[in-house]
């Protein structure tokens, strides 16, 4: 598991209610974050695929486990381990509930997003300003 050394700063991100079934992507600047709930605990990993890049996003998730749907590769949300291969895991950021919305500790952004960014944050109805 390859978790944040240092927690950045705690960035809300979606209600807990949301994201109970489905995970969902977060962009922050550069970074992208899965948001989940698994057990009934706030998850946050890398949002995207070891394999290629793909998004993690839209996958099947069962049990805590995602599947990339664009290559099978599955990945424990739990901890970002790659299912059958020890030691491959995607990045774990720290993540809690505060007031029903789940915060996730992210680095500060280190430049400003995109307009490709700026138009998928839009798109998914984030504050453009905050995302």
């Amino acid at each position: 598991m390859t978790s944040r050394e240092s927690e950045g700063s705690w960035t809300p991100t979606f209600a807990a209610a949301d994201v109970e079934h489905t995970p969902r992507r977060y962009d922050h600047g550069s970074v992208g974050v899965l948001v989940a709930m698994v057990d009934g605990l706030p998850r946050a990993v890398s949002a995207d695929c070891l394999h290629k890049g793909a998004a993690l996003e839209g996958g099947v998730c069962r049990d805590g486990i995602i599947t990339c749907p664009s290559h099978w590769w599955r990945y424990d949300l739990r901890d970002g381990s790659l299912q059958g291969t020890p030691g491959a895991a995607l990045t774990v950021y720290p993540a809690r509930v505060n007031d029903g919305v789940i915060e996730v500790a992210l680095p500060e952004s280190s430049r400003p997003l995109s307009l490709r960014e700026t138009l998928l944050a839009h798109a998914r109805g984030e504050d453009v300003a905050d995302a």
